[in-house]
């Protein structure tokens, strides 16, 4: 489809949609798969409206999903922390994809070959003249694209689906904007409303000194707490370490044999020039004055590059051998690698390693004696190899070992109920003191509690500084604060450190200068979302309705598809 585009095109660079040129590159065992160790393969994917799930289908999604996620990250997920942090299941957002481009099938939309080429030509395209830049595309597919497995076709097949997703997204979302002016002026007008207030906090941290301590108290509040203090299952691995460092001579070595390496930094400077700025003023730097902060990057990653290929080969050597503890010392011995062992870690904790990656624990603890060798795990310096070791029965400590955090944890809990009772008390006085004419703040004062005021807020408010200055989220007492009706006393509110009343003094309509200012605005970003939500519950209901998500559990056991 892109063949036109490739004979006709002008080799200049342009704007790459924001992907950095140079980052890190996963390699697979020949047999790996996506969720699973070697030689695994579910008996099958579920069903989508009743329908088997081909595996061919289900492989392209995996793939489309990992493309998704490097355009919205810079990087595939199976390389990125934050994947893992930001609660990223690829697993399920193959089967979203799935379920999408049934759907596409089921409407009727079938995206066509040169509206593709159209679309890559205009994300590739040079800014100033809008001509294609094949150099740019071809550089994206064969630096990018191609260690990370993934093809051309497969690209393209990619940004075919997104199309006919945008069109699905238009069909189903066109309820969403049926809101009308009057609509809209009223929900602006409940939003921007203003409102001033008065708080008092309670710190607990202040009632402390007043817990009395007794032996007998102690130890049946640890009787009482005994999971609190209990030492959890735990589990220890032995590990061979590639760290990236050990590459960076050879690393080196590539990057100055390289000769288009300056035209390679350069683009790679054009594309990500928002990046480079002076730490003191943040004015941009020249491509001059980064040059050597741009070449550490091109070095970090092309010793991470090295480094992961290296663990690759012997992960490949690995998991040829049984699965089993020895073949890791066994193979270590062999290649020179030395072989450590971490001390006994908790799955919440995980191991005292510097920079682990984050599913250290979470695959040390799925390993056992008979299943011993784990998936390769890169992290940000390096990449692990580990086999289980052992395994620790959780342990109930006696109370004379935990006494310490035991008389810590009672004191807390204590000054805690003590802060409620005072909490309580207060909002009585303060109602009682009101309705006898006096102020709030007055009220408090008597009581010896200072009531801080609020400068006017809105429903639309992300920070309030006064709240969130006595450790309050602004969401809590915002939303507490306009369920109130003014003049009332809100009841006392836990806190991690204590808690607070609220007082409503009076709220504040929208001048209507300023609605008739902000409103259509205002009306076009509530359509637009309100059309965003009917999309999404529109989806939800689908995927509920088909069943493309059930078999996510099995296969969580079973191991997913092979990527394409």
């Amino acid at each position: 489809m892109i063949g036109t585009l490739r004979k006709h095109s002008q080799w200049l660079w342009g704007l790459i949609i924001t992907v950095v040129i140079v980052t890190f590159v996963i390699f697979f065992s020949p047999d790996a798969k996506l969720g699973g160790r070697r030689g695994e393969r579910g008996p099958e994917y579920g069903n989508i409206y009743g329908e088997p799930i081909k595996h061919e289908d289900l492989a392209q999604a995996y793939t489309d999903a990992r493309i998704g996620y490097f355009f919205r990250a810079r990087q595939w997920p199976e390389r990125d922390e934050r994947a893992r942090m930001f609660g990223f299941n690829l697993d399920s957002e193959a089967r979203q994809r799935l379920l999408l481009n049934h759907l596409l099938k089921q409407n009727g939309i079938d995206v066509g070959d040169a509206a593709v080429a159209q679309h890559i030509k205009a994300i590739f395209s040079d800014q100033k003249t809008g001509a294609f830049n094949l150099q740019a595309y071809d550089d994206l597919l064969k630096r990018e694209f191609a260690p990370a497995g993934v093809s051309e076709a497969a690209f393209e097949r990619f940004l075919k689906a997104d199309l006919g997703h945008q069109q699905l997204a238009q069909m189903f979302s066109l309820s969403g904007k049926l809101i009308t002016e009057r609509a809209a002026d009223a929900f602006y007008r409940r939003e921007n409303e203003s409102a001033s207030a008065e708080f008092v906090f309670l710190a607990s941290s202040n009632n402390l000194a007043k817990v009395k301590l007794d032996d007998a108290l102690l130890r049946a509040y640890h009787t009482n707490n005994l999971t609190t203090y209990r030492i959890p299952e735990r589990v220890a691995v032995h590990y061979v370490y590639f760290p990236y460092t050990n590459f960076t001579a050879e690393a080196d070595k590539l990057l100055i044999v390289n000769t288009n390496l300056t035209a390679i930094m350069q683009a790679h400077y054009a594309t990500n020039i928002t990046r480079y700025r002076d730490p003191t003023n943040r004015t941009a730097l020249t491509f001059e004055q980064a040059k050597e902060q741009i070449r550490q990057e091109f070095l970090d990653a092309a010793s991470a590059k090295l480094g992961t290929q290296k663990a690759g080969e012997f992960a490949n050597d690995l998991f040829k051998l049984p699965n089993k503890a020895e073949s890791l010392l066994k193979l270590a011995v062999q290649k020179g690698h030395p072989v450590k062992v971490t001390e006994p870690f908790t799955e919440v904790d995980g191991p005292a390693l510097t920079n682990a990656p984050a599913h250290f624990a979470r695959t040390a603890f799925e390993l056992s004696a008979d299943e011993a060798l784990g998936q390769m795990l890169a992290g940000s310096d390096g990449v692990y190899l580990i086999a289980f070791k052992e395994r620790l029965k959780p342990v109930d400590p006696p109370f004379e070992q935990v006494r310490a955090k035991v008389t810590e944890d009672y004191r807390r809990a204590q000054s805690t109920e003590l802060t409620l009772q005072e909490g309580t008390k207060l909002v009585q006085a303060a109602t009682d003191a009101l309705a006898k004419g006096k102020s709030f703040k007055d009220a408090c004062k008597e009581l010896g509690q200072i009531a801080l005021e609020v400068p006017p807020f809105s429903r639309g408010s992300k920070s309030i500084e006064i709240v969130e200055s006595r450790g309050l989220m602004t969401d809590e007492f915002r939303d507490l604060a306009f369920s109130l009706a003014p003049g009332k006393v809100s009841s006392f509110r836990s806190t991690s450190g204590g808690g607070f009343i609220a007082f409503v003094k009076a709220f504040q309509p929208v001048p209507d200068a300023q609605v008739k200012v902000e409103l259509a605005k205002y009306t076009e970003s509530l359509r637009e979302n309100r059309a965003n939500y009917a999309f999404r519950e529109w989806l939800s209901r689908e995927l509920e309705r088909s069943g493309v998500m059930a078999p996510l559990q099995r296969q969580a056991r079973s191991g997913a598809p092979v990527q394409e």
